[in-house]
C-alpha cells in the first residue's frame, strides 16, 4: 500500500513544485556534490563553482537537495521563476519594505542583488532587489515575455501583501486545485517508484486505490496499465527536464 499525506503539498506554489521535481534530479544532485567537491579543492573558485551551478539549473544560489521547499526554500532566478518579483531601486538593501507578519525564510546577496523569500502566511514572495542607480524610486520591472500573466500575478500579490490589502486576495497565478493534486499525485508516484514500486503497486494503491486489483492478462491489457504508464512517465519528465519551465506553464497537459 502506499502511503497518502494529503496535507504535505496543499500550500506548495509554482516554485515549491519546481524545487520538489529538482531535488528528485539525479543530475542535480550528482552535479551539486561535484560542484562542493570542487569548491574544496580549490577554493578560491567557489564563486564561479556556485555562479556556475546555479545557471545550470534555473537558480540564484545553489540550493541543498535535502531542503525542505516549504521550510528552506529555493532561490530561484527570475529568468525561471516568473513568481520572482524584481524589484528595481538605488539601495537594494533598503528598499524593501516587508509587510508586517513576514517572516524572512532564506536570503542571498551579490553586489548588485539581493535575493530573498519571505513567509506571509502560507503564501511566499519571492524577491529580487536590483539595484539600479538610475531609478528615483523603486520599480517593479517586469519583461513582456511569454510568462507576463504569472509576472504581473506575482507583483500584485507582493504589492497586496505590503499594503496589507487582504481584500483584494485571489489565486491568480499560483497553481489550480487540479494542478496542485497532479503535481502531488506525480511526486508521489516518483518517489513510490524509487522506494520499488512496480506500476501495478501505484495502480491499485494510489491511482485506483478502491478499484478490484486486476492480474494476469486483464492487467496487461487494462486501460488502468496504460493510464498508470503514462502518469509514470510524466512524472519522470517533470523530474529531469525543464523543471521549473514546465511547472510554470500554464496550458501544459501530463
Amino acid at each position: 500500500a502506499v502511503t497518502i499525506d494529503r496535507n504535505q503539498y496543499r500550500h506548495h506554489d509554482y516554485a515549491d513544485f519546481a524545487q520538489e521535481f529538482l531535488i528528485r534530479n539525479v543530475d542535480y544532485r550528482k552535479d551539486h556534490a561535484q560542484t562542493l567537491a570542487r569548491i574544496a579543492q580549490s577554493p578560491q573558485t567557489e564563486s564561479m563553482q556556485q555562479e556556475g551551478l546555479s545557471r545550470r539549473w534555473g537558480l540564484s544560489f545553489p540550493q541543498d537537495p535535502l531542503a525542505s521547499p516549504r521550510e528552506t526554500p529555493a532561490l530561484w532566478s527570475p529568468d525561471a521563476a516568473p513568481d520572482v518579483v524584481v524589484l528595481e531601486a538605488v539601495d537594494s538593501q533598503r528598499a524593501l519594505s516587508l509587510p508586517h507578519g513576514a517572516e524572512t525564510l532564506v536570503e542571498s546577496a551579490t553586489d548588485d542583488e539581493r535575493h530573498i523569500v519571505v513567509a506571509h502566511g502560507t503564501e511566499r514572495l519571492r524577491l529580487c532587489v536590483r539595484r539600479a542607480p538610475a531609478r528615483s524610486a523603486p520599480a517593479i520591472w517586469i519583461p513582456c515575455d511569454a510568462s507576463c500573466a504569472l509576472r504581473l500575478a506575482a507583483a500584485t500579490r507582493f504589492q497586496r501583501a505590503v499594503r496589507r490589502n487582504r481584500v483584494a486576495a485571489d489565486h491568480v497565478g499560483l497553481p489550480s486545485a487540479n494542478q496542485r493534486r497532479r503535481y502531488a499525485q506525480l511526486l508521489r508516484l516518483h518517489d513510490a517508484l524509487e522506494a520499488g514500486a512496480t506500476a501495478h503497486d501505484l495502480a491499485f494503491g494510489l491511482v485506483y486505490p478502491n478499484h478490484r486489483p486486476l492480474a494476469g492478462a486483464e492487467w496487461k491489457g487494462s486501460g488502468e496499465k496504460r493510464h498508470v504508464l503514462r502518469l509514470i512517465a510524466a512524472a519522470r519528465r517533470l523530474v529531469t527536464n525543464g523543471i521549473a519551465h514546465y511547472c510554470y506553464t500554464a496550458d501544459h497537459t501530463l
